[in-house]
């Protein structure tokens, strides 16, 4: 095998390594095959007819050196059969998934762009308007992912336990997804939590989550409130520097109003984030549907307007080397499979210019 060649997963040949972490690593794939089945311009590119064509996908599986432990695969198979219940156009779906060699892995849709923790460490802060539109697309996203159900129609009781900028995706069309289930609880999930075990990232946990109490999809509405304060604040919340004073904060840090933070919030948007941070949780928005709608009323209210070209052109000008490649060909549904977006990313794995960071993303076809 050589550098350029990184093999398959089931069906799909794997074309450049975006991201390596703790428990899975992700690819940009094709389908084996998929190459001359048309491309992104000409006829094809504005929906001729009697052309077959293949989008790139995401490919995400198990790392190497974890891929026959049988924990780490039911993990990601509750990932993907979780995630193939959500029906969101902001909620990174499973197009697929199987095994390969008895190694699991997942086919999420591909799309070009980075995570909101990587786009607010741009130059400048986003747009208010922008920022509050983002943070209602994620809770649209996360409330569809809360109203999952299964094949009877029963809630799935989906609590994603790990929303946080990092899991809410930003591509160059300027809509956000949540992605990420790996952490997720859900009613009928095979792998469950150690006792004492920590899912989730500590300064986004719910004051429930930190006392290891129940929980309910009022938790991910706190960690999503979190997230909001801090992309509009310009500043992280309950950062500290061990454990322990993470845990204090999120249960005794004082909140300060958004509108004390930065110029031209309101009291109407401080109050929507407000009351998405109570520590109290029957004082939170009961769901995050409700979120969004106050976030979009608010930010009416005072005249935030939101520009979805803005945000793309935001996200454009930070996407790292392995996906600036796939930009002009980006349509909904995935960039196409051309021999020139191939050879390009083939010649990255050879140069050694994968992994982004994390940054590969995944999602349902635009709506609109």
């Amino acid at each position: 095998m050589d550098s350029t060649d990184l093999g398959t997963a089931g069906p799909y040949e794997l074309l450049l390594q975006l991201a390596k972490g703790g428990m899975s690593e992700v690819f940009i794939a094709r389908r084996a095959g998929a190459a001359g089945r048309g491309d992104a311009g000409g006829a094809a590119g504005a929906g001729g007819a009697g052309l077959e064509r293949e989008s790139l996908v995401a490919v995400k599986r198990i790392r190497a050196d974890l891929r026959y432990e049988s924990s780490y695969s039911s993990m990601l198979f509750d990932e993907a059969g979780i995630a193939s219940r959500v029906a969101s156009p902001h909620f990174v779906p499973v197009l697929d998934y199987g095994l390969d060699e008895g190694a699991p892995y997942i086919v999420m849709e591909l799309v070009v762009g980075v995570t909101l923790k990587h786009l607010t460490r741009a130059p400048g802060a986003l747009g208010i308007g922008d920022a509050i539109e983002l943070i209602a697309q994620a809770a649209e996203g996360l409330h569809a992912a809360h109203e999952a159900r299964d094949s009877s129609g029963e809630l799935l009781q989906v609590i994603h336990r790990d929303i946080s900028p990092s899991n809410v995706l930003v591509g160059v069309d300027g809509r956000a997804s949540i992605c990420d289930l790996g952490l997720a609880y859900a009613l009928r999930r095979t792998t469950r939590t150690k006792t004492g075990m920590v899912k989730g990232k500590l300064s986004y946990f719910s004051p429930e989550q930190a006392n290891a109490r129940p929980l309910d999809r009022r938790s991910d509405v706190f960690s999503l409130g979190v997230v909001a304060w801090e992309v509009l604040a310009g500043r992280r919340l309950f950062a500290g520097s061990n454990m322990v004073s993470t845990l204090h904060a999120v249960l005794e840090r004082e909140v300060p109003p958004l509108s004390s933070e930065r110029e031209g919030v309101g009291q109407a948007v401080t109050a929507a984030v407000a009351r998405a941070i109570e520590r109290d949780r029957d004082a939170r928005w009961p769901t995050a549907a409700d979120f969004a709608q106050a976030l979009r009323a608010a930010a009416e209210e005072e005249g935030h307007a939101a520009s979805r070209d803005a945000i793309g052109a935001r996200v454009a000008e930070v996407l790292p080397p392995p996906l600036k490649p796939l930009a002009p060909s980006y349509v909904p549904g995935g960039p196409w499979v051309t021999e020139e977006i191939v050879a390009a990313l083939q010649s990255m794995g050879a140069a050694g210019e994968g992994d982004s960071g994390g940054l590969a993303v995944a999602r349902r076809p635009s709506r609109g």
